[in-house]
């Protein structure tokens, strides 16, 4: 089995963005989220998801340009079809960044 590592990027937005899908075949541990306001004038919240279920708390506070990790230290695993999305309060000021180590 390869073990590979890696990371996605992309924003949170109001309705939800699908940040990342494993492949089929594959199982991937979740080494970290990290929510970034990249705001500089206003608070707002960001809440990960996996297949629905909350990963961070609802509606995690950012602060005015701030950035957070929601794991600090913990991992998770998910597998084949499994769905990672990011909500906000806005559409265009919450950068994501989620690094995994990739088994196929």
């Amino acid at each position: 089995m390869a073990n590979v590592l890696k990371r996605v990027t992309g924003q949170a937005t109001i309705a939800g963005t699908t940040i990342y899908t494993v492949p089929s075949g594959s199982i991937v541990t979740i080494i970290g989220f990290r929510g970034a306001n990249t705001d500089n004038s206003a608070n707002h919240w960001i809440t990960f998801q996996i297949n629905g279920i909350l990963v961070s708390g609802a509606e995690t506070p950012l602060p005015t340009g701030s950035a957070l990790d929601i794991m600090s230290g913990s991992k998770l695993v998910a597998t084949a079809g499994d769905v990672i999305t990011a909500l906000s309060d806005t559409d265009s000021d919450i950068d994501v960044y989620v690094s995994y180590l990739e088994q196929t």
